[in-house]
Parts: C-alpha cells; structure tokens; sequence
C-alpha cells in the first residue's frame, strides 16, 4: 500500500477537516475526565471506583489499538475513522439515557474503543496527508487539535456541570460527537492499493527503539498528568482554591501559542536540548501542584506544562513517524497511542487508589517522580533515537 499526496501543501481541505474533527471528537470525550469522578461521587461512588470509571477507557483501548493499526494499514483509514465515530454517537446517546454505575462503567468501556479507532485513524491519514519535508511542522499543528480538548475539555466539563448539571454536561458531548461524525463523511480516503504485502502484524516495530523509546517518555508524562486532569477538582475543593478550572484554560493557550512557534523553535534550538528542557518544564510543573496552596501556583504550573508539553508531544511523533515507512504509519501510530491512552485511563485508575490511601499532595509528588522517569529514560537512550 502506498499513499499518495497529490499535493506539497499543507493546508488542505482534508488536513483541516481531520484536525476539527480530532478536536470535537476529544472535547466531547475530556469534558468527563475532571467531572466523571465528581458524577460517581454523586452516585454515591468511592475515589477509586471514580478513578475505575474514568480510566476504563484507556484500558479498552490496550486490547484494540494495535489490531486497529493493522485494519487501517490493510484496508484503509476513513472506514475505520467513520466506524470509530458512529460508535462514538451511539455511546454518547445511551449515555443520556442510562446513569447508573455499572451502565456508566459499560459506556466508557465503549467509549475507549470507539475514541481508539477514530483517533488512530485520524492521526495517521493525517501523517499520509502531511508532505514529508514539513512532517514536524505539520505534526505540530495537527496536536494542536489533540492537545486543546485536554486543556480545555476538562474546564467546559466543569464549567457545565457547575451551571446547568450533568444532563447538560452529556447532551454537549453528544452534539459534539454527531459534528464530527458528520464531517467525517467527507474527508478523502488517500490509499492507493499497490502490489505491496500489508497483512504483517509488524511485532518487530515493539522493538524497535524509535518506536518504543518515544512512547514510553509521553506514556510516564501523561501518567502524572493524568492524575491532574482526573483529580485537580477535587484537590481544589479540599485546599480551599477557587477556580482551579481555569488551570485547564492557561495551560490551553500556552500550548497552542508555544505549537504556533514550534517549527521556528525546531530550527533554531537543539533538538535533544529542547527534550531536555521540556522534560524539566513539566517535571517542575508536576511538583509545583503537589504544594499548591492558592490559584497563582496552579496557574504556574499550567504554564510550565503547556510549554513543555507543546514541544515534547510533536518531537516524539515525528522520531516515531520518520522511523518506520509509509506502509507501517497505522501500526507505529497506534503503538504510539496506545501508550498515552494506557497512561490517561490507567493512570486515572491508579491515582484514585493512590489519592484514597495518601492523599493528593503526596499523590502528586509521586506524579513528579514519574516526569523525573521520563527524563532519566531519555537521557540513557537519546543516541538510541
């Protein structure tokens, strides 16, 4: 299989379909990473059950992305990005309906499927459509569109439920998803059949170090974030700090200002430099929530996390991307994925065991230690990448 780009411009009618699409599909789906825990309490829920709920579906999507990334590198990417979609709908309708915890279990555990297929899908049509010369810069545009809805999806999810309650909070995700399951329908399918051999699972790509390596720094960091994201209402609550959802909203912007500057930032700084960097961004950011006392520090944290957050997601894609060939970008991608959505959805799971034995300050410094991981995992393998 080979994938044709009929043109060298970025800027395409797919690449912007794909990347509002990316960004309605994740929104509908972050809105219930700071608000699920907060529903499940009201349905009278433990921490670690609220933590099993929201982290059912980053465990959902450990069993499918990889067989996901071989069905799209064998039979094509927007029937599967259209499929992941429709389930998508169709989870988020029940879910109006049906608010029970064993039927909210249920749902995310759908959830995680259906968020698997359209996001693999979408993000490697988008590596086929981006002319490989401006792939960096290309990529760090499009996570715009995956990073946005994790920083301002869990501040609408809030701000909804705080004013007009969780049947609201549904129905908005629910129109969410239906846009982009519309949208969908008309982006182009790029795959071009050639006499290529394509049904190889490619298990060799586990082993290979520009795969791997890349994917387990992103998994370590988005396992500590994840534990911000899940649980920052609720340590908010207990400090006593007043509008801990505008974490969500500085964070948002620092990460597309400093995604806006990334292609000049590549060129002009070290890459390994600018891991390094942003490693130790995020890092401190981590360290600084643990002992928050006051929405200034949650802020600075915010800060320090887009920056580093913002350049470090679009290296470790493109070190992935560059490493294996065109007819491999579903499954590599899907490794990729899957690592940070083990890391969201199992990290969930983990910190509210976690926050219900030691409390979320020394939850939090543990989140640090695992950015500080990340860090000593680079640093060991960099020449490796």
């Amino acid at each position: 299989m080979e994938y044709s780009q009929e043109t060298a411009r970025l800027w395409t009618k797919d690449f912007i379909l794909l990347m509002v699409i990316t960004m309605l599909a994740m929104t509908a789906i972050t809105t219930q990473m700071g608000t699920l825990p907060l529903f499940v309490s009201e349905l009278g829920g433990t921490s670690a059950v609220s933590g099993g709920v929201v982290g059912i579906l980053g465990i959902s999507a450990l069993f499918v992305r990889f067989p996901i990334g071989f069905l799209l590198d064998k039979y094509g990417r927007r029937l599967l990005l259209i499929t992941g979609l429709l389930i998508l709908l169709i989870d988020f309708t029940l879910l109006n309906f049906l608010q029970t915890l064993l039927s909210l279990f249920l749902l995310r555990l759908v959830q995680g499927v259906g968020n698997s297929i359209q996001a693999t899908a979408s993000a490697t049509m988008t590596a086929d459509l981006i002319p490989k010369d401006k792939l960096s810069r290309g990529l760090g545009y499009f996570s715009i569109a995956q990073s946005v809805p994790s920083a301002i999806g869990p501040l609408i999810g809030l701000t909804v439920v705080e004013n007009y309650g969780f049947d609201a909070l549904f129905r908005i995700a629910l129109v969410l998803t239906a846009l982009a399951f519309f949208l969908s329908l008309f982006v182009s399918e790029s795959l071009v059949v050639t006499s290529k051999k394509t049904n190889d699972l490619d298990v060799g790509l586990l082993k290979k170090p520009e795969v791997v390596i890349p994917s387990i720094i992103m998994f370590l960091i988005f396992l500590a974030q994840s534990g911000v994201v899940a649980f920052i209402a609720q340590f908010a609550i207990e400090r006593h700090i007043s509008g801990a959802g505008y974490y969500f909203t500085v964070m948002s912007i620092v990460t597309v200002l400093v995604r806006l500057c990334f292609p000049v930032l590549l060129e002009k700084i070290n890459q390994q430099f600018l891991i390094i960097s942003s490693i130790l961004f995020v890092t401190v950011a981590f360290g600084l929530v643990a002992f928050s006392t006051g929405l200034i520090t949650l802020l600075l944290s915010a800060i320090l996390y887009g920056i580093g957050y913002a350049n470090l997601m679009p290296i470790m894609n493109t070190i992935v991307l560059q490493s294996v060939s065109e007819q491999q970008r579903g499954k590599a991608t899907a490794i990729f994925l899957l690592s940070l959505d083990v890391a969201y959805g199992g990290g969930a799971m983990v910190w509210g065991v976690v926050a219900t034995f030691v409390g979320f300050s020394t939850m939090y410094l543990i989140c640090t230690m695992c950015s500080v991981f990340a860090g000593m995992v680079y640093l060991i393998w960099r020449n490796r990448i």
